[in-house]
């Protein structure tokens, strides 16, 4: 029975109802019922926690289901988070937002994201489609495809393109709040690192000033491999939770990170990037580039800042290596002139 999964105590105090399958029978019954458009008796739910996190937990149900007693089961799956209370409804508003904004799961070009289905306030709960395909973070493992760094250079621009606005414009400082625990408390506990997380401060603060105003627009928030699935020429963008109003360059500063950091046991991971690059590039407004190596610096310090809360084996020299980084990426921004390419992107006929 999945109520025998032991429940944590924290914020989630729906989910041991979430994990509960005879609770969750009729919740799902009537999910189901209705996207069918057609009454559905459940024979079997099965649970399985996909991942958890202290303020929300990823959940598959798999459910067992007959149409009529004289039909085979039918095999039926959905996705469902449980957030921490006043969380989910927002995420579930955004989803519905970009849904009708192309990304239904018929969108032409290919370029989706799971369908938003309920928000149940009473389990602090979303359902949505499960998508199917891969992430592009295990499909990497087994091979480097160009095309795939086309198809998410194309689904993060048109995110990037999409005409609804999630929030308030974040600043530096809005990103800054991001790190968890703050960079005040890594300056406390490395104290060594102080002056190199003032300046990065500092000078982030000047290049925002100097860039001044720039289009801002939906960002996803949470950009890497992991938050896509292929499968063909089709792909799904997912996990909303951090979707935000703000500079695109955000998103790809952030993605650049993850990948760089594949390129020492891979250099052939920088034929990736660049694919994916140029192919964004081609789409976007070319200034945008000249501001992702301010975002890459966040990002290293917001993973400085992680390498804090987790505290495991070796953390200081990580973190001072990400400080190192994150200097080396403010410095690239505020040093120079904007050239529309800060970074090494070469397309496939040579530097554009």
């Amino acid at each position: 029975m999945a109520s025998s999964v032991p429940v944590i105590s924290d914020k989630l105090f729906t989910l041991h109802t979430a994990l509960d399958d005879g609770q969750m029978r009729p919740v799902l019954g009537s999910l189901f019922t209705e996207r069918l458009d057609k009454d559905i008796a459940i024979n079997k739910v099965d649970i399985e926690i996909i991942r958890r996190r202290n303020k929300r937990c990823v959940i598959r149900y798999r459910v067992e289901a007959l149409e009529s007693q004289d039909k085979a089961p039918i095999e039926l799956r959905l996705i469902g988070k449980v957030f921490k209370q006043n969380r989910g409804e927002r995420v579930f508003e955004m989803m519905r937002q970009l849904w009708h904004n192309g990304f239904c799961g018929e969108a032409d070009d290919g370029l989706s994201i799971p369908e938003p289905l309920d928000f149940s306030a009473a389990l602090c709960m979303l359902f949505q489609e499960e998508v199917p395909g891969q992430p592009l973070k295990k499909l990497m493992k087994h091979s480097h495809n160009l095309e795939h760094m086309k198809l998410l250079a194309r689904v993060i621009a048109k995110l990037h393109q999409c005409p609804i606005v999630p929030d308030a414009p974040m600043t530096i400082q809005d990103h800054l709040l991001r790190c968890h625990p703050r960079h005040p408390t890594l300056a406390l506990a490395l104290p060594e690192l102080e002056t190199q997380i003032n300046y990065i401060i500092r000078k982030a603060g000047k290049a925002e000033a100097a860039f001044g105003a720039i289009q801002q627009t939906p960002i996803h928030g949470d950009f890497h491999l992991g938050q896509v699935h292929i499968e063909g020429e089709r792909i799904w963008l997912i996990d909303f939770d951090a979707i935000n109003y703000a500079d695109p360059a955000a998103d790809l500063g952030n993605l650049l990170v993850f990948m760089q950091a594949k390129t020492k046991k891979n250099p052939r991971v920088q034929n990736l990037i660049e694919a994916f690059l140029h192919e964004y590039l081609s789409i976007m407004d070319r200034t945008i580039a000249d501001r992702v190596p301010l975002y890459e610096g966040l990002t290293h310090l917001r993973r400085a800042c992680k390498c804090l809360r987790l505290q495991e084996e070796g953390w200081q020299r990580r973190a001072t290596r990400m400080i190192e980084k994150s200097v080396a990426c403010i410095d690239a921004v505020t040093d120079s002139k904007p050239t529309h390419s800060n970074h090494k992107m070469n397309g496939p006929n040579g530097e554009f």
